[in-house]
């Protein structure tokens, strides 16, 4: 009989040994590249010390496993692999994760004297997503209350999909949820059904980007979405709100409709940008690219020191490589950029 073993303790290799964990969470990995092609199974594994730990089946296996899968479910899980974690869009802290294999056994178990937690996020601050923005080494979880939800869907138009939820986080600080094509639609439809607009929601493994200076934060493939009803992180979030009067508002809707729908060059918009008095507005565009000019290369604002872009963040131009300072990871060059130079990639 295989001795048991904690998901702290694994190291890289075969393990024969057994572990007992919850499956928090699982979702298909696919190739955006390759029309969608399925590359693996990817999944959430929790023990009783509170150690996340990010496992995966290869596409090939995903037919053996897959009707075993119940999220929340406790299993009994030996004869896998243990592989060094991929330091991209990293899902936990963990140094390794679980690979499936051939051999691995991973069935239910009901009788479990473990006490594993139901639920764990890696809650991340506004400060921290900054620093996190762009890096691509962490998809970390986010909970606020809902200041508005746009949807393309909502405004019947055709081709792909977008819905767009602003957040309030603790601080007043308001950061954009973006969802795109099946993850949109499988979004509004949860909302749409809700009795009530949901107060708060939490995303899961989501990606921060900085664009014009302004912090988005993108959902993946491993993106879940709760309301606050769905989980104790949620509640206690709401439950702080209503504590602080924010019921308030909470009769008003948080959907935003689009005012006008019309379609406009790239130079009209640029155009009724510059003419028209300064106002608060947002514009929704979808665009196609058609051609790519390579004939001048491409630029864009570069250190001058390490030639990296730099990123727009509270008006401060920052170099974004690894590094901290003053607790805040901004990059290892830790300048503000009052000299840079434009830089010029040529493509071919």
């Amino acid at each position: 009989m295989s001795s048991y073993v904690l998901l702290a303790n694994l190291r890289a290799g075969r393990c024969s040994n057994t572990a007992e964990v919850r499956l928090l969470r699982f979702w298909e990995a696919r190739n955006v590249r390759k029309d969608g092609e399925l590359m693996s199974l990817d999944m959430l594994l929790l023990d009783e010390q509170s150690t996340l730990i990010h496992g995966s089946i290869n596409s090939s296996r995903v037919d053996t496993f897959r009707r075993r899968l119940s999220e929340g479910s406790v299993y009994s899980l030996s004869g896998f692999d243990v592989a060094r974690a991929n330091p991209k869009f990293r899902l936990s802290d963990s140094p390794v994760s679980i690979r499936f294999n051939d051999g691995t056994f991973f069935e239910p178990k009901t009788d479990s004297d473990k006490d594993i937690p139901t639920e764990l996020f890696r809650f991340r601050s506004h400060e921290q997503l900054l620093a996190l923005a762009n890096t691509n080494r962490e998809l970390p979880d986010i909970v606020g209350e809902v200041s508005s939800v746009r949807s393309t869907i909502t405004d019947g138009l055709r081709g792909p999909q977008r819905v767009m939820v602003t957040l309030r986080l603790e601080g007043d600080v308001n950061v954009c949820v973006s969802m795109f094509d099946d993850r949109a639609v499988t979004f509004h439809t949860k909302f749409d059904e809700h009795v009530s607009e949901p107060r708060v929601i939490l995303f899961t493994s989501i990606n921060p980007k900085v664009v014009g200076g302004k912090l988005y934060l993108n959902v993946t493939s491993g993106t879940h979405f709760y309301f606050y009803c769905e989980t104790a992180a949620g509640k206690e979030h709401y439950e702080k709100l209503v504590g602080d009067g924010a019921n308030s508002s909470s009769s008003k809707s948080k959907v935003v409709s689009a005012q006008k729908i019309e379609p406009l060059t790239v130079a009209e918009l640029n155009q009724y940008v510059l003419a028209a008095d300064p106002q608060d507005i947002e514009f929704l565009c979808k665009a196609e690219v058609t051609s790519l000019q390579s004939d001048k290369g491409w630029c864009y604002i570069g250190c001058s020191k390490c030639t990296k872009k730099l990123q727009s963040i509270n008006a401060v131009t920052l170099c974004n490589l690894s590094g901290t300072r003053n607790n805040n990871t901004y990059g290892s060059c830790l300048h503000s950029h009052r000299k840079f130079k434009i830089l010029r990639h040529h493509l071919n």
